[in-house]
């Protein structure tokens, strides 16, 4: 997760009293590359090369690396690979934050401090390996990427609509991420270098145990659960659910949008039903992932409404970005452009412009 885990330790003077530990140990460091190599293939099936599916092959492949040089089970010296795989080890808290965002959130966008901070880290990785004590900073900016990534987890569960990716964001990542800070911690105090062999063995096993439980998740779930769609109904929905659907939009276009944040249990209750059923009739029967989104196509409509009438023309564009529930400029444009392939200025002039043509 982050830079290895060197141990200070040299096999050749332990070999003789601990060699069935340090066995253990490779055998599960080795089981736990092979398992990840299985789920970098089951997301190449299935997502290609698409951006999504990349971000977590690249995380998959790139633990291998990680796993060799952590162990002061193989020793390659100050070999050149021994480099080479530490620099790639480097980069692993990027690669799952970037995995993070990825799963977990359908409208990536990334800000200039998220850019700044995986430059950090990687650099400062790098830069290690001349020595320098930097190590502490870098723990810093890892901790940073760990703990936004447990609150995209946390925050986005109750708007995800996708439900075997909400089972995933209660248990496996969080399992995931709290191994990252745990291994963190331990390498900003420099407890790694005191650690007996049986622990190393101890973090192969989670490596291996979690590599385990990823693999049956990826081969479980549906292959398009992280590749981005087109919200589209199902026109083979079932009676009950297209009743329910039609209920939804009814509630929706009456402006039950407006409400201030708006969720999904806020719904059922308006609705008088359970929250799995609104999920579900959202996700499956409307196609959208989220309800952030299923949310803002009515804001978004009626923003459109607003800009195209030359009646508002005089108002400012965030002015009615907070009028249809938006906080602030920059969510409402990148809404607005996703969902009608402009920003909201352009829509205004060219729908402004083709109403004054019409009147004349």
């Amino acid at each position: 997760m982050a830079i290895p885990l060197t141990g200070g330790v040299n096999p050749t003077s332990i070999a003789p009293v601990m060699s069935d530990p340090m066995i253990l140990d490779i055998f599960l460091r080795g089981s736990a590359i092979g398992t990840l190599v299985l789920c970098a293939a089951v997301f190449m099936r299935n997502g290609g090369f698409q951006r999504k599916s990349m971000a977590v092959v690249l995380l998959c492949l790139s633990f291998g690396p990680y796993l060799i040089v952590s162990s002061p089970s193989i020793d390659l010296n100050d070999s050149a690979v021994r480099s080479v795989f530490v620099m790639i080890a480097g980069v692993i808290p990027v690669l799952l934050y970037w995995a993070v965002i990825e799963l977990f959130q359908d409208d990536v966008f990334v800000r200039p401090w998220q850019i700044l901070t995986a430059a950090l880290i990687v650099g400062l990785a790098w830069l290690s390996q001349l020595q320098l004590q930097l190590g502490a900073v870098r723990g810093i900016c890892v901790l940073i990427f760990f703990f936004h990534s447990l609150w995209i987890v946390v925050s986005g569960q109750a708007g995800d609509l996708i439900e075997a990716r909400r089972r995933f964001r209660r248990w496996f990542l969080i399992w995931i991420l709290s191994l990252g800070i745990l291994i963190t911690g331990f390498e900003i105090t420099h407890l790694d270098k005191a650690l007996p062999i049986w622990v190393f063995a101890l973090q192969a096993s989670a490596f291996f145990l979690s590599a385990g439980a990823f693999l049956l998740w990826s081969v479980r779930v549906v292959p398009d659960i992280w590749i981005p769609s087109t919200p589209k109904r199902d026109d083979q929905a079932s009676p009950a659910q297209s009743a329910l659907i039609t209920r939804i939009e009814a509630a929706m276009s009456e402006g039950l949008w407006r409400s201030e944040r708006l969720t999904v249990a806020q719904v059922a209750a308006h609705l008088g039903t359970q929250e799995h059923r609104i999920r579900s009739a959202i996700n499956q029967g409307m196609g959208h992932r989220n309800f952030a989104s299923f949310v803002n196509a009515f804001r978004i409509q009626e923003a459109q409404a607003m800009l195209s009438s030359p009646e508002l023309a005089e108002r400012s564009v965030l002015s009615i970005a907070y009028d249809v529930g938006f906080s602030s400029l920059g969510p409402f444009n990148r809404a607005f452009r996703a969902q009608t392939g402009m920003t909201p200025s352009e829509f205004r002039r060219t729908h402004l412009h083709e109403t004054t043509r019409s009147r004349l």
